[in-house]
């Protein structure tokens, strides 16, 4: 069943919004600048459309139902990724020559931003803009004009151009190396300290750590990050070991900030690509940084590198 036949108002998804964002129908109508009953009979159409409830009324106001919640989630998600949109759209309008990158934060800050002088070089003429994730590789465009994606069953229909697999190692600094040592033939960890990141890791440290054959993490210390970029700082710094994404860590391997500390990698079974939205032509600047994307990153797909243990 098609959203247009679920939802016969499209503007009651916005009165919607403001209820759910304010908890109080009363507030909305001031937004809208309509009564509160328009308000209340807006929601009331929108769940008899639904065939649920989404608030519950009572003496103290209204608050959101399960089924409300997971609306209003999608709903706040939706408008502020149109929003993106739009502003994308504006600052095309003002600068076309401007090539946006959907990239993570890890990846703006240890893989470009050592890359940036050669970009330069390269693309004198063209403005750079990055839209920064915090957190995976994943997710819709919003407007961005390329991004780095690990593509999987859900890649909302990219155009895409395949860059490497996925690859994992654990690193360290040389000076953590030199002060710690490294993994291999500890019956123990205990005097090491893990990088974890406050949400679970997508490869947890235990399950890489079995399936390398090393020690058990029960015993090791462990400091936690908001942030991947922030963790790589750290294991730059030499406060911890990391697990290091192949393509991020890269350049520290080779000015040999860091080093890795197994003789092989990891391997997710995912990939990466470069990422386009299907539904717009690229432009000529867009499809130069496209391709120097994927001559850039596919350089440092081999894994041979220094292995310090």
């Amino acid at each position: 069943m098609s959203l247009r036949s679920r939802l016969p108002s499209s503007g009651a998804l916005f009165v919607f919004e403001s209820a759910a964002r304010k908890l109080s129908f009363s507030d909305a109508s001031r937004e809208f600048n309509v009564t509160q009953p328009a308000v209340s009979k807006t929601i009331r159409q929108l769940e008899e459309d639904l065939g649920v409830r989404l608030f519950e009324r009572g003496s103290g106001g209204v608050t959101l139902t399960r089924a409300g919640q997971i609306l209003a989630d999608a709903v706040t998600g939706g408008f502020s990724r149109i929003e993106a949109a739009f502003d994308e759209i504006e600052r095309l309008k003002a600068d076309p020559d401007t090539v946006t990158l959907s990239v993570t934060s890890a990846f703006a800050m240890h893989w470009f931003m050592p890359r940036m002088d050669l970009f330069r070089q390269t693309f004198p003429d063209i403005p750079i803009r990055f839209q920064i994730l915090h957190d995976e590789s994943i997710g819709p465009l919003d407007g961005a004009s390329l991004g780095l994606r690990r593509t999987e069953d859900a890649d909302y229909g990219f155009d895409k151009w395949f860059l490497q697999q996925e690859r994992v190692v654990a690193v360290a600094s040389p000076a953590y190396v030199a002060a710690h040592g490294g993994l291999k033939g500890c019956e123990s960890l205990a005097g090491h300290t893990l990088g974890h990141l406050n949400q679970q890791l997508r490869l947890p440290w235990a399950k890489y750590l079995s399936e390398m054959g090393f020690a058990s993490p029960a015993e090791a210390a462990e400091i936690r990050f908001s942030d991947y970029a922030l963790l790589m700082q750290a294991v730059i710094k030499g406060q911890c070991i990391g697990l290091g994404w192949r393509y991020i860590v890269e350049h520290e391997l080779e000015q040999k900030g860091l080093v890795t500390l197994c003789d092989r990698d990891y391997l997710t079974g995912l990939d990466y690509h470069v990422v386009a939205a299907p539904d717009r032509p690229l432009r000529e600047t867009t499809a130069q940084v496209r391709d120097w994307l994927i001559a850039e990153l596919r350089t440092g797909e081999a894994p041979a590198r220094t292995e310090t243990g």
